[in-house]
Formats: C-alpha cells, structure tokens, sequence
C-alpha cells in the first residue's frame, strides 16, 4: 500500500536484514554446538581409554551424557530460532486516514516504522535469550563434563597393555 517506491523497498530491505541477521546467528550457534559435540566425542573417547586401564569414570561418563542431552536440547532451540521469520503484519497497521491521501502515507509510514522498530527488539530478544539461556547452559555443561573427567586420577596416561622393549 506505500506508495513511494523508496520507502517500499526500505521495508523491503529492512526485512532482509532482519533474515539475515537470524540466519548469521543461528548458524553461530549451530557451529558452535557442533563443536562442543566434537568435544564431546573425545573426551568420551578419552574416557573410554581410561576405563580400559581400570580407571573409574562412571562420573565423567554421567556428565558427558548430561552434556550431549543439554547440547540436544540447544540445537533444538537454534533449529526452531532458525525457522522464524520476521515480517511485519501489514494488516495489523491501523491507519486512521485513507491510505491514498498524502496524509494517510504518512500515517502508514509512521505504522511500517513502529512495526519494524517492534520486529527489530522482537529479533534481538529472542536473539539473546538463546544466546544467555540455552547456549550458556550449553557451553557450561561441556566444561563441567570436562572438568569431571579431568578429575579422574590418571586420565591422560597412555595404555597400559603394550610391553615396553628393553
């Protein structure tokens, strides 16, 4: 319904803007969840080693899975962050004028702009509410699986089973 061609393809650049900003976030996030799991995957491996040399790691282990549950649990939230959109609702804008008087563009402009100004703190809401809550919690239950299996006695030394030549 705008008329100027200039504010049309503002709005049309602010909501790829607004696309692109959540594409470039989520897909952060989902690099970064992709490497604790590759963590993850060692220290289970580093586990694994130092169970075969009768070290106790039901600790450790307990912890890595609560990890891989919580880093689970985060993709989802990325997955479902990555798959919304943010346009504005045109038909919510109330104009109290006709929309083709010089008076009423002027009301819809005013509307289009308090809508995006709503969609941009709506973006960046959700945007930092994934960052501070599932991705902390995340990177926190990674580190606390690796500190548990830091704290098994002898983790880091090598297998016991080879007969060392003399």
């Amino acid at each position: 319904e705008i008329q100027d061609k200039k504010r049309q393809e503002l709005a049309q650049r602010l909501t790829t803007q607004f696309e692109n900003l959540n594409k470039t976030w989520t897909n952060e996030f989902a690099k970064k969840l992709d490497r604790f799991n590759a963590m993850l995957q060692k220290m289970e491996t580093r586990a694994a080693t130092a169970a075969t040399n009768g070290k106790d790691v039901t600790t450790a282990n307990a912890a890595i899975q609560i990890a891989r549950n919580v880093v689970a649990t985060s993709q989802a939230s990325v997955t479902a962050q990555a798959t919304k959109t943010y346009i504005p609702d045109t038909s919510a804008l109330a104009t109290t004028a006709e929309v083709t008087t010089p008076k009423g563009q002027e009301e819809l402009t005013k509307a289009l702009k308090a809508a995006f100004k709503t969609l941009h703190a709506t973006l960046f809401q959700d945007l930092f509410a994934l960052r501070d809550g599932p991705m902390t919690i995340a990177r926190k239950a990674v580190q606390d699986a690796l500190a548990a299996l830091s704290a098994v006695p002898g983790v880091n030394e090598k297998s016991t089973s080879t007969t060392p030549n003399q």
